[in-house]
């Protein structure tokens, strides 16, 4: 078993649209491309644009590399653009493969407050975080992809497309913060959207990827059930009929 890796430190500029491209100005891409290694900047993109292989996912990708047209430029990004970048960018592998694992959950937490309205969510997160409970939130049950594009909807049906945006940018910044972040700015106005650092390495592997074949899964399974391991077993196989 290998910990996924994460960059020490991220700025990351997010995205939240109905259409099907995302802007970057040149004055952000600039921005978060900086000569310490140690930072990544990134481009976070979530769409909701009527495409369900699409709605409510995160698109992740290195800024540095988002435009063939030189470091310096602009432009806008599209969904194929962000398909193909990704394929290209393994690096960010580990944080994608987070976000992925988690999102869905971590929506489903702080749904409530999320409607509620920025400030509240905000309030309730950096809370949270600070006494350390934010992944005592969590629930194990699986998030059904038709409950999760319904949470999405129902935040642009509440706020509109610019709230909207602003509270997916809350969510990210600190479903990041459960990967080891001890460190998070979010920031309203100016570039960048997000600023994490501070990565605890020792904690950084709270959720743990793992590339198994569907029968050893099953004989995982079976051993927690007869082990009593209930709760594990239906972490890992959530349609198993442990009880």
């Amino acid at each position: 078993m290998t910990l996924p890796k994460f960059p020490k430190a991220l700025r990351i500029e997010v995205k939240f649209t109905t259409g099907m491209t995302v802007p970057v100005p040149k004055r952000e891409r600039e921005f978060l491309i900086g000569k310490d290694r140690d930072v990544v900047g990134i481009i976070a993109a979530i769409f909701w644009c009527n495409k369900r292989a699409i709605d409510g996912q995160w698109f992740i990708v290195d800024a540095a590399e988002s435009f063939r047209t030189g470091r310096s430029a602009g432009g806008s990004l599209g969904i194929n653009d962000l398909l193909r970048l990704e394929k290209c960018q393994p690096w960010l592998d580990g944080l994608r493969d987070h976000i992925h694992n988690v999102w869905p959950q971590f929506l489903r937490a702080f749904h409530g407050e999320a409607l509620a309205g920025h400030e509240v969510l905000s309030t309730e997160l950096d809370a949270l975080l600070r006494a350390g409970k934010l992944q005592d939130r969590l629930e194990r049950d699986p998030v059904l992809d038709l409950e999760h594009r319904k949470a999405i909807q129902a935040i642009h049906h509440t706020h509109g497309s610019s709230v909207a945006g602003h509270i997916f940018q809350d969510l990210l910044a600190y479903l990041l913060a459960l990967a080891g972040y001890g460190r998070v700015q979010i920031n309203p106005i100016g570039v960048p959207d997000i600023e994490l650092s501070e990565l605890r390495t020792d904690t950084a592997a709270q959720f743990v990827t793992l590339s198994l074949a569907q029968e050893q899964v099953d004989r995982i399974v079976r051993l927690c059930q007869k082990a009593g391991a209930l709760d594990l077993a239906r972490a890992l196989s959530p349609d198993s009929k442990s009880k």
